[in-house]
């Protein structure tokens, strides 16, 4: 799809030494002309922000996209896990790039992230078949459903996908409507009910409704359908290497709601995933599971970056585009 748009600011740079270990961070701001294809829904053209962080190394190697969790600024997954920093010097470019607070990739979440990588890789072509993405919570979903997108419509840019990794992402929108659903009919757990009402009417908003009343709308938007024998639109990742990372610590859950089950947290639909993958002969399909690592400051929080241990993750990354 042809993307219109203006360069808006010449690069800010934001010297944030603490965070970025010398490494300046680079502020884009690109405008994004009013799609002819996104409906009135999907659509938020405009100015669009997005991060960049140089590799440390020259030439760079590989370019990673990382997408933050709802809610949460895209520079302050800086300050969440020092992956970005770990990759930029191992010679990753690396953009923090968020789309809007959405949990479904549609139109115009697709055209800001071609925007985004497109500029980067028409200044550094050695990059377009070196790029890797993954995100936070619903980031991460939104990172697998980009990565399913580049395998699927390979020929429309000309850039590939080398990996793809997400920590604690929502895979499974169907699912997540009902795990939502059912808590709020059950009224069993009053801690979350703020959360799960938002939830059925993010999607709503997104999808047009249930995922019974538009079955497919949540088949082609959900980076993982665990009701479908092929996984959905996960049948694309049956050749790339996946990182999916999880804490699953139901005890601290059921602290605010002792009605959760395993059933209920991201972890399951990441294993199902994962496993589904490996039975279908992928051999680079990981799913790892952390304990004690979750913390959002000095705050125990099993659902976070911190769960990542980013010089591990960094080094895979790097043999990922080894390869």
């Amino acid at each position: 799809m042809p993307v219109r748009l203006a360069f808006v600011s010449a690069i800010i740079w934001l010297l944030w030494a603490p965070v970025a270990r010398a490494q300046p961070v680079h502020k884009h701001v690109l405008r994004l002309e009013k799609s002819t294809t996104a409906t009135a829904v999907e659509d938020f053209p405009g100015k669009r922000t997005f991060y960049q962080i140089d590799a440390a190394t020259a030439p760079a190697r590989g370019l990673l996209v990382l997408l933050p969790g709802r809610g949460e600024p895209a520079r302050d997954v800086l300050s969440a896990t020092s992956l970005a920093q770990q990759a930029a010097g191992r010679g990753f470019v690396v953009l923090l790039i968020g789309l809007n607070d959405r949990i479904s990739l549609d139109a115009s979440g697709t055209r800001f992230l071609d925007a985004a990588i497109g500029q980067v890789v028409r200044q550094r072509p050695a990059l377009a078949r070196r790029v890797v993405v993954g995100g936070f919570s619903a980031g991460g979903q939104l990172a697998f459903a980009y990565a399913e997108k580049l395998v699927r419509d390979s020929i429309q840019r000309p850039w590939r996908v080398r990996a793809v990794l997400g920590v604690d992402p929502p895979l499974d929108l169907a699912e997540h409507w009902h795990r939502a659903q059912y808590h709020l009919e059950h009224q069993d757990c009053t801690a979350f009910r703020a959360g799960d009402q938002r939830i059925l009417s993010e999607l709503t908003h997104e999808l047009g409704g249930s995922p019974e009343q538009f079955p497919e709308a949540y088949r082609s938007r959900s980076a993982f359908l665990r009701s479908d024998p092929g996984g959905g639109e996960a049948q694309w990742l049956k050749a790339l290497p996946v990182r999916l990372y999880c804490e699953p610590d139901l005890a601290f859950w059921q602290q605010s709601c002792p009605a959760l089950q395993p059933l209920d947290l991201n972890a399951y639909g990441a294993t199902a995933l994962v496993a589904g993958l490996q039975r279908q002969g992928n051999t680079r399909a990981q799913y790892i599971e952390t304990t004690g690592k979750g913390y959002a400051g000095k705050r125990r929080m099993p659902h976070s970056w911190s769960i990542v241990d980013a010089p591990d993750c960094a080094a895979w990354l790097q043999r990922c585009i080894a390869e």
